[in-house]
């Protein structure tokens, strides 16, 4: 794991959180789905914050701050009176060490039976998804670490792809010269104590991919010794 200490700017100090929860689980039900709840993302990004010396100011604009009531009719017809409460809202990133900021312009709306529930309802909401889109944090109903370690893998087999194939593109090459030199394939197996098949199978298994250039390397150097 990166060395937090060594981690300087602001810039790279999200970079880094962005990197810690770029997934996250959805841990709560609600009307009808699942979502990430808002206290699971800030336990997560406050452990972050506090190690890298972050903090992170919401504020309301205040003059744009606003209610009203609306009347509407549910689906079983019934005639509902809520409040809505919208507010445009500011988030500042500060790094402490540094003193740099960012600002980032979001909103605010909240709808309920009542002004304050409707204020702290879209505080709520606003907050949660602010975190979410920020950072871009990508949330499943999985384990985190098991897509986490499904990803490792899958990256791991890709590495491994590219460096066989790299291996196996030298063989090639080093092969024909080794058929040029001693005047046939058949030749070059007797020379390396091997046969088509076993070339073949050594050609297509990583561990012994390394021997094959060695050998072949060999051959090709046998004669500028002399």
């Amino acid at each position: 794991m990166e060395n937090k200490e060594k981690i300087v700017g602001l810039d790279n100090k999200l970079q880094y959180i962005k990197k810690e929860i770029c997934i996250m689980q959805k841990d709560q039900e609600g009307f009808g789905y699942k979502y990430v709840s808002e206290e699971s993302i800030l336990l997560r990004l406050n452990e972050l914050m506090l190690e890298l010396n972050l903090r992170l100011i919401p504020s309301i604009i205040a003059t744009s701050l606003e209610n009203k009531p609306i009347t509407y009719k549910d689906k079983k017809g019934n005639e509902c009176n809520d409040t809505i409460v919208q507010a445009e809202m500011k988030f500042i990133w500060k790094d402490i060490d540094s003193g740099e900021v960012e600002e980032v312009y979001w909103g605010l709306f909240g709808q309920q039976s009542d002004a304050s529930q409707a204020f702290g309802s879209g505080l709520t909401y606003s907050n949660r998804y602010f975190l979410l889109k920020y950072f871009n944090i990508a949330t499943s109903k999985d384990d985190p670490d098991k897509i986490r370690s499904e990803q490792q893998k899958e990256q791991e087999e890709k590495e491994l792809r590219s460096k066989m194939s790299a291996a196996q593109t030298k063989i090639k090459k080093l092969f024909v010269e080794c058929v040029t030199k001693l005047g046939g394939s058949s030749k070059v197996y007797e020379v390396m104590g091997t046969s088509k098949d076993g070339f073949t199978k050594d050609f297509n298994d990583i561990s012994k991919q390394d021997n094959l250039i060695e050998q072949m390397k060999l051959i090709l150097e046998s004669d500028k010794d002399a």
